[in-house]
């Protein structure tokens, strides 16, 4: 079994980060909901600073899974219809699109209060800005709430396409993303 990949498959590292990701950014839609339902400001400042905590975390496991992709051989595409192909490859860029503007609308959402970024209560990342700029703080908040609002029918569309591979197809495209092959 391969920690790395080869043109067959993936290995156990990128595996590994593609579910710890989606594991990931799960938690944070939840975290946001939980956050966006409670009950009074205390509750909210401490769901918001988890919400904060996991992402920072999260973003860790992202920056490591890009470097590990560009340093690593993609597994041979198995063959598809064309127009499936372009689909997929369009749920994946909406997919990173939607966490690149999560990570950025996120922490401006925070910093623009003039507050820093608590991760843990074991480090602050300081806001960039000496005071509230309430403009921005509005911006970014409806446009991260916007953004989540794109989370479950690209997992939908995701789950369905992993489906279509697993039960119509029956091609190893989920398998290669479930356990590490034999070469």
């Amino acid at each position: 079994m391969s920690l790395t990949n080869t043109r067959a498959a993936y290995g156990w590292i990128a595996i590994a980060l593609h579910w710890i990701s989606a594991v990931g950014v799960t938690a944070l839609y939840f975290l946001g909901e939980r956050m966006e339902d409670a009950a009074d400001r205390a509750e909210k400042i401490a769901a918001r600073d988890l919400h904060v905590s996991v992402a920072m975390l999260l973003i860790a496991f992202l920056a490591a899974r890009l470097f590990w992709s560009a340093s690593q051989p993609s597994p041979r595409p198995i063959e598809q219809n064309r127009v499936l192909r372009i689909a997929a490859h369009a749920v994946q860029g909406l997919f990173l699109l939607m966490i690149a503007v999560l990570i950025v609308t996120g922490p401006l959402a925070v910093w623009s209060t003039g507050q820093p970024l608590q991760v843990f209560d074991l480090l602050a990342i300081p806001s960039p800005f000496a005071a509230r700029v309430d403009w921005l703080h509005e911006v970014c908040e409806e446009v991260h709430g916007a953004a989540t609002k794109l989370f479950w029918p690209l997992i939908g569309l995701h789950v369905a396409g992993a489906v279509k591979h697993l039960v119509y197809d029956r091609d190893r495209t989920l398998q290669r993303m479930l356990w590490v092959r034999r070469a």
